[in-house]
């Protein structure tokens, strides 16, 4: 039977290209893409796959939040992140945390491809960019999921009320995390946490 894969981000190009690169192999079957965590989380439901591949900054869920749900419904489950983060840290995390790999958007499609191969062998696989700093400690390492989603929205411009609308919390909450994570990383204001989310891969320049 072929390994069955669903496949979760929310830009429709990315879906359609995962869509032919899986079906294109013997061996696998794209049971549906879906553009949010939302969706992802109905579908397996629905159907449980062999493997997701996901991207981490959709609408809705945010992405750690997504895999900590994903994981503990399913334990088993096997994970691969898709994603624009070359973020070592946020790699490690999610890896810790229980997903099967981590793969750049940067990556060739033989990339991808050795990376399903290497879950469905029962292996760990991040994509090479990533791997070349895995070691170096992050100071992302002290958030929490939650803060880290959060801290996401705002490396992206996102306003406190414009974070808690894409992810389903209260701007109160929201608030008191930002204020959190200033403490943590001993920061003052939004525009360092863009300056250091760009220095760990998290944000591109405007």
């Amino acid at each position: 039977m072929p390994l069955k894969i669903l496949i979760a981000d929310d830009h429709a190009i990315v879906r359609s290209g995962l869509t032919l690169l899986v079906n294109s192999q013997p061996n696998y079957q794209v049971l549906a893409s879906v553009s949010n965590g939302e969706l992802l989380l109905s579908e397996c439901q629905q159907n449980l796959p062999d493997l997701i591949i996901t991207d981490l900054s959709m609408p809705g869920i945010g992405g750690v939040e997504l895999i900590r749900r994903l994981l503990l419904k399913w334990p088993n489950i096997n994970i691969m992140v898709f994603s624009i983060y070359q973020n070592p840290y946020l790699a490690k995390r999610l890896i810790d945390m229980g997903i099967k790999g981590y793969i750049s958007k940067n990556s060739d499609t033989d990339i991808i491809l050795a990376g399903i191969t290497a879950i469905t062998q029962g292996k760990t696989y991040i994509s090479p960019d990533i791997c070349l700093h895995m070691e170096e400690e992050k100071p992302l390492s002290k958030l929490t999921a939650r803060e880290l989603d959060i801290f996401c929205c705002i490396a992206k411009g996102l306003s406190a009320k414009q974070s808690s609308k894409k992810l389903f919390l209260s701007e109160k909450t929201v608030a008191n995390n930002i204020s959190i994570i200033k403490k943590k990383l001993k920061i003052a204001s939004s525009i360092e946490i863009v300056h250091l989310a760009m220095l760990e891969g998290l944000a591109s320049p405007s």
